[in-house]
């Protein structure tokens, strides 16, 4: 958790500058508390208009952290001489994760919104902060926080100790070029509201008369040379950097996003300096990247939006609040229904109580300016009442599934008559921006997608490579093949054909360990050897079918029951992705073999690596990208990972997991750990029933690790689809952009491959205001429950708050802070949670309580069970119950302003857990937060 405050107070007296980061050593351990660039590299001066961002280890762990920092102080003995703090809650290890502790040193620029209040050390500019900080020194400390066993004190009246590490930290004008969001006149813009205008970009500290390219990007906070990118300034996200000379000076500022091509979302700035000759499509040394690891601008929504742009396509719910709008749908099985949100309704509208739903094909603002002529395309519209006193009188069926793949936008046509029955609506046939209403344009409105499972449109071309013991030594493990088998899109399908025309991304898959021979001959003598890498044989079909490049490589030399070669794996996918650069591409990795007589010439897109793996390959996937410096791979995955290696994913790659509930292997779930540490996009599915070979062809035929008369038992085709399906999903959004499949690992989305199954999402994103990391800090308990500080319940590596109520009449209130108290950047209220195996909770079924958003006296509730399912822990054959695996709640904000009469949500004061029915229950809860 960390929360940022600041104080106005005057500072201290000066302190000697340019001493190095604070090392305590104690008798048990050896604090290293230090500031960090982007990369998390030590820094030894703050350049002005940077953030400050500091890191540490070998602190106390699971404990609550007062940062404070101060300028020209020798001590910070208060908050009142501090210029600003954080508190942030250290991992199970004693780390401190990097964090970002003064934004931009204090410049806040000229926000669209309300303006921050007045302080000596907020600044409306870069050449203000100059002024004020150039030569001056940070004094930074780090202080334990007592920990409330009670639950019962306020935050800020627990104790705080004295200083345990510190560093000073001296700040000077960067000799580095700067660029920025900002206004047409250059004030730093760290929001924008999406299509109010065009966005501006400034750019400062470059050569006079210098040739510029400006990109703007999506999002990635952790940027490394080499890195994939594409601007995403045209029409429908399309490439359109724009060049710019800068004057004299250095600097520049151009209209950089015109506003009707503006999406909602989060981005990056990317000045590109031709001079250098940097490559292209990549990040080089020479480029400048907006803030690093902080988001460079956000694009975002009034919410709500209000006519004509509003949502208006989603799912019918079975009480308040009556309707979730929706941006994703299966083709099969999942009706598109359509509703008003009488929030949404202008007030004195001049349109009819009754009008019609259109679905079309999407158009963007611009597409929408040059066409307003409305085309059904789901069959017939339907005329509805659209006005009324509560959404669920307007809600209607606006597509029968089948369903056809795409892009659509919705749209409620008023038509050319004020219609208060069905029988007076005529059709004008065209969209009126003064009248209609409209879910679309500026974002789209929906989309449709096909089973990720399913077969795609290229015919699957085969083929294998091997070369026995190719690899002299690899790390501690000597004579290791180069094999793997491949799938890929060609002309037409079948062995050795040829690879279809365009470039395509990459997808590498490593088994994990299992027995290598069939005969039980020695691993060098072996003459029948098991081929373990070729049980995802489906998967790689799936893949290639759709687009994709598939390879699933052999590490029978990297097998045994010790040691796991978990770095030694690792490297072994690197090395296989050195072979597919040499075949893309002959000139680069000369040594390797030349197979396939140049086929793959020129057909990889090497700017996109997707790597995954099985049990300790699981690990080794996640060891590949640690020890990756030479390819951009942009996502991770695992299916029932080992975690010997205690690797910590940065913020730049997104992860996902498979957690076999009935694992009968690694029995620890030990994935779950991967995740909690992992620092960017996650998602992780916990799935009820599952094992851990059947996921894996060759090992199922071999048998199964877990008996078949467990809870909720799934036959090994049925797994072995659900593990393909969300593989081809996760690959798929980041691979193809497909990220109408990223509902799906948010829990939102089901198709006929995954449904019937007890299947329970965690997902966390990189765009969110954390509110609670798991503790009681914050929260004030109410009627008969007990708040509780608990560490790393199985299967975790997390601290979580324990709740424990008796009553029906119990709460937990958390006061939100006022520098998150607006959400409109935001979609929904999410958490995890999970029950304990406490006898509190319900005997049978899922748990369930009450969720309240609060703005002063006005308070809007929901409950859990609408949005996500709590469920028992799985019990496990034997009647064990080893673990209480964390899901994630999401509730849509939308859900607290229903029907006009909600919270306002740039004001969120309070969240509040209100445990009514069941009137008894025992969970733990972590990661409270806003979020996309």
């Amino acid at each position: 958790m960390l929360l940022t405050a600041f104080s106005t107070a005057a500072l201290g007296s000066t302190n000697p500058k340019g001493s190095p980061p604070n090392l305590i050593q104690s008798a048990t351990r050896t604090a290293v508390f230090t500031p960090v660039d982007d990369r998390g590299q030590p820094i030894d001066i703050l350049p002005v208009g940077d953030s400050l961002t500091v890191g540490a280890q070998g602190l106390e762990p699971n404990t609550v952290y007062e940062l404070r920092f101060a300028l020209d102080a020798e001590r910070i003995p208060t908050l009142k001489e501090a210029v600003g703090f954080a508190r942030a809650t250290t991992d199970a290890k004693g780390v401190l994760a990097p964090h970002i502790l003064w934004f931009q040193s204090g410049v806040v620029g000229c926000p669209e919104r309300a303006a921050p209040p007045e302080s000596p050390y907020r600044f409306p500019s870069f050449e203000r902060a100059r002024e004020a900080l150039d030569g001056r020194t940070l004094l930074v400390t780090a202080q334990a926080v007592a920990a409330d066993k009670t639950g019962e004190i306020p935050p800020m009246k627990l104790p705080v100790g004295e200083p345990v590490a510190a560093f000073n930290l001296p700040i000077k004008v960067g000799a580095t070029p700067r660029v920025y969001p900002s206004t047409a006149d250059g004030c730093l813009l760290n929001a924008h509201e999406t299509g109010r205008g065009d966005l501006y970009v400034t750019g400062s500290g470059f050569r006079g008369n210098e040739t510029v390219e400006v990109s703007i990007v999506p999002n990635q906070r952790a940027w490394r040379e080499g890195d994939a990118f594409a601007d995403v300034s045209g029409d429908n996200f399309a490439a359109a950097p724009k060049k710019v000379v800068t004057d004299a000076s250095g600097r520049f500022t151009i209209p950089a996003w015109n506003a009707d091509f503006q999406r909602r979302g989060v981005y990056d700035i990317i000045a590109r300096r031709p001079l250098f000759n940097p490559p292209t499509g990549v990040l080089s040394a020479s480029d400048i990247v907006s803030y690093g690891i902080d988001t460079g601008v956000v694009l975002y929504m009034l919410y709500p939006v209000g006519g004509p742009t509003m949502d208006l396509a989603g799912r019918p719910l079975n009480s308040f609040p009556y309707f979730e709008f929706a941006d994703s749908f299966a083709d099969t099985a999942d009706p598109v229904w359509g509703a008003v949100d009488p929030t949404y309704v202008p007030a004195g509208h001049p349109g009819g109580t009754w009008a019609a739903y259109y679905v079309v094909n999407h158009r963007t603002v611009l597409g929408w300016t040059l066409n307003t002529s409305l085309v059904d395309v789901s069959g017939g519209i339907e005329i509805q009442q659209v006005k009324a006193g509560c959404v669920n009188g307007t809600d209607v069926v606006i597509w029968q599934p089948p369903l056809v793949k795409g892009s659509y936008d919705v749209v409620v046509d008023f038509g050319s008559t004020v219609a208060s029955t069905p029988g007076a609506y005529a059709t004008d046939g065209n969209y009126n921006d003064t009248v209609d209403f409209l879910d679309g344009s500026n974002q789209i409105g929906f989309q449709v997608a096909k089973d990720p499972y399913a077969l795609g449109t290229y015919p699957i071309g085969q083929d294998s490579y091997s070369v026995d013991d190719y690899f002299p030594t690899i790390g501690g493990a000597s004579n290791v093949d180069l094999r793997a088998v491949v799938r890929y899109p060609a002309v037409a399908a079948g062995v050795g054909t040829a690879v279809a025309a365009g470039t395509f991304p990459l997808f590498v898959i490593q088994h994990g360990n299992h027995r290598i021979c069939y005969n039980s001959q020695t691993h060098a003598a072996c003459t029948n050897r098991v081929p373990n890498h070729q049980g995802y044989m489906r998967l790689l079909d799936t893949l290639a079918s759709n687009g994709i490049i598939a390879v699933s490589i052999d590490a029978y030399d990297l097998s045994g029951a010790v040691p796991q070669w978990i770095p030694e794996r690792g490297q072994l996918i690197l090395k296989h992705l050195e072979q597919w650069s040499h075949l893309n591409n002959a000139a680069t990795y000369p040594s390797y073999p030349n197979f396939f007589a140049g086929r793959f010439n020129g057909k990889l897109d090497m700017t996109k690596i997707s790597v995954s793996g099985h049990s300790r390959g699981g690990e080794a996937s996640v060891s590949a990208y640690m020890q990756n410096t030479a390819f951009n791979i942009v996502s991770v995955s695992s299916i029932a990972p080992v975690d010997g290696q205690l690797y910590t994913l940065p913020a730049g790659v997104p992860y996902f997991v498979i957690l076999p509930a009935a694992d009968g292997d690694v029995t620890s779930l030990a994935g779950a750990k991967i995740y909690d540490r992992a620092l960017g996009t996650k998602s992780s599915i916990d799935v009820y029933g599952a094992s851990h070979n059947l996921f894996n062809t060759v090992w199922a035929a071999d048998g199964d690790d877990s008996p078949s008369t467990r809870n909720d038992y799934i036959t090994a085709p049925n797994q072995q689809r659900i593990g393909e399906s969300y593989l081809s999903a996760f690959a798929r959004i980041y691979l193809k952009n497909e990220t109408v499949y990223a509902d799906m690992m948010r829990g939102q989305l089901t198709f006929p491959s995954t449904a019937g199954y007890k299947i329970y999402a965690t997902h966390h994103e990189n765009s969110h205001t954390r509110l609670n990391s798991g503790s009681t800090t914050g929260f004030t308990p109410g009627g008969l429950i007990t708040l509780a500080n608990a560490s790393n319940p199985a299967p975790h590596s997390t601290s979580v708050l324990r709740a424990t109520w008796t009553g029906n009449t119990a709460t937990a209130t958390f006061t939100v802070p006022v520098a998150q108290r607006d959400t409109t950047g935001y979609e929904v209220l999410s958490f995890r949670v999970a029950q304990t195996t406490s006898a509190s909770n319900p005997a049978s079924g899922t748990q369930d309580f009450r969720v309240e958003l609060a703005t002063g006296a006005t308070v809007k509730a929901t409950s859990t069970s609408l949005f996500d399912v709590i469920p028992k822990p799985y019990v496990r054959p034997g009647n064990v119950v080893l673990h209480t695996v964390l899901t994630t709640v999401r509730i849509p904000l939308h859900t607290f302003i229903m029907n006009g009469n909600g919270v306002t949500l740039t004001n969120v004061d309070t969240v509040r857990i209100r445990f009514t029915s069941p009137s008894t229950g025992d969970i733990y809860v972590d990661d409270v937060e806003f979020s996309r």
